[in-house]
C-alpha cells in the first residue's frame, strides 16, 4: 500500500527541479513559466518536467521538442490498467505496466499540441533501453528511451 505523500515533499521535488534547471544551464536566473494547459515553458528551451515521490526529471533541447516521465516503482498501476493498455498490447507483468504508463505519458507530452487519449498510443515494440509507440493520431512511430531501478521507472524522449 502506498503511504501518503506530504505537501513539503511535494515542495523538495519542485525545488530539485530548479536546481537541475540551474546545473544544466548554468544559469541560476532562469525560472520556469507555465501554459494555461499546465505545460512548462522557458524562453529559449523546449522543456518538459516530472516529480514524483522524492524523485525529479528534467529534460531541455534548445532545437526539438523533449518530454520526460517519473514514476515511482509500486503496483497502483495494476488497478488502473484498462484504462491505458490497449487490447493488442501484449503487457502482463506490473514492471511492463508501469513502464507502458510513463512511456505514454512521455509521448502525451511530446505531442502535446494532437490531445492524444492512452487509446490513441500503441505499444509497436520493446528493447532493453527503448519502447517504440506508435501516435495513432500523427501516425508517427516514436522512440520512447527508458531506464528502469527499483526505486523508479524513467521515460523520455527527444
Amino acid at each position: 500500500m502506498d503511504e501518503p505523500f506530504d505537501g513539503s515533499a511535494r515542495e523538495r521535488e519542485r525545488d530539485a527541479v530548479h536546481r537541475l534547471l540551474h546545473a544544466m544551464t548554468g544559469d541560476d536566473t532562469l525560472c520556469i513559466g507555465h501554459e494555461p494547459s499546465g505545460k512548462p515553458t522557458l524562453p529559449g528551451w523546449h522543456i518538459s518536467v516530472s516529480h514524483t515521490r522524492g524523485f525529479a526529471a528534467l529534460i531541455l533541447s534548445d532545437r526539438q521538442e523533449v518530454a520526460v516521465d517519473i514514476e515511482y516503482q509500486s503496483d497502483r498501476v495494476g488497478r488502473i490498467a484498462k484504462k491505458f493498455i490497449r487490447d493488442d498490447e501484449p503487457v502482463t507483468s506490473i514492471e511492463d505496466m508501469l513502464l507502458l504508463w510513463s512511456a505514454k505519458e512521455t509521448l502525451y507530452k511530446l505531442h502535446s499540441s494532437a490531445h492524444l487519449q492512452y487509446f490513441d498510443m500503441r505499444l509497436r515494440e520493446k528493447s532493453d533501453a527503448v519502447m517504440l509507440l506508435e501516435d495513432m493520431k500523427l501516425n508517427q512511430i516514436v522512440a520512447i528511451h527508458f531506464e528502469c531501478s527499483a526505486d523508479y521507472v524513467l521515460t523520455y524522449s527527444f
